[in-house]
Order: C-alpha cells, then structure tokens, then sequence
C-alpha cells in the first residue's frame, strides 16, 4: 500500500489536465470560487465607495 501522500503526489503531478494547482483538486471549486467572489466583491465594494468619496458624496 501506498503512502497517502505519496499517493498525492503521483496524483497532482501525473494528472493531465493543464489547470492550475490550486485547481487540480476534485473540491477546489467549493474552495476557490467563494473565495474569488467575495475578494472581487470586496474589491468593487471599495472601488464604488471610493468613486463616491472623490466626487464628495457622502454614504447614506
């Protein structure tokens, strides 16, 4: 029997699929797109408040 990180291993670096590392994984997507909706969120929540501030109206 294999070693399970040794069998993790030979999985991530032997998987045909060109996809990112972090993309590779069965349930990245459960992991990774969450993350990626909420850090642009932020980012457009930011970048709206900030628009509003430079041209002086104040937030509600």
């Amino acid at each position: 029997m294999i070693h399970p990180i040794i069998r993790k291993q030979v999985y991530y670096q032997t998987n045909p699929m060109h996809r990112e590392l972090w993309m590779r994984h069965p349930r990245s997507s459960l992991y990774v797109v969450p993350y990626w909706i909420a850090f642009w969120g932020g980012l457009g929540y930011s970048f709206y408040y900030l628009g509003r501030m430079v041209i002086g109206k104040k937030a509600d």
